[in-house]
């Protein structure tokens, strides 16, 4: 079975999956929700992205044959999250 792993962001605002990973944005939502670090979450937005990814980075500036580098171009699916209040306002 593929394991379905969503990575968030650094405020948790924005949640990427691999779109291979999942039959469609339902089961990446659900997902998000399953993993997201607050128990109620608002996801919106949930797009198909082209994203890179890379271990060992590339500094700015840098002009680099792509061939020389570690990076990744996949698929992604893509979303804005919020998180909910308790009472079921927008945290801000």
């Amino acid at each position: 079975m593929n394991e379905k792993h969503i990575v968030f962001s650094e405020n948790n605002d924005r949640a990427y999956g691999k779109e291979k990973d999942f039959n469609n944005a339902d089961e990446f939502e659900k997902t998000v929700q399953e993993q997201h670090p607050e128990e109620f979450c608002l996801i919106e937005n949930i797009r198909i992205e082209a994203c890179i990814s890379t271990l060992e980075g590339i500094s700015s500036e840098t002009l680099i044959p792509l061939s020389n580098t570690d990076i990744q171009i996949e698929n992604y699916f893509v979303a804005e999250i919020s998180e909910i209040g308790i009472a079921g306002v927008e945290k801000l």
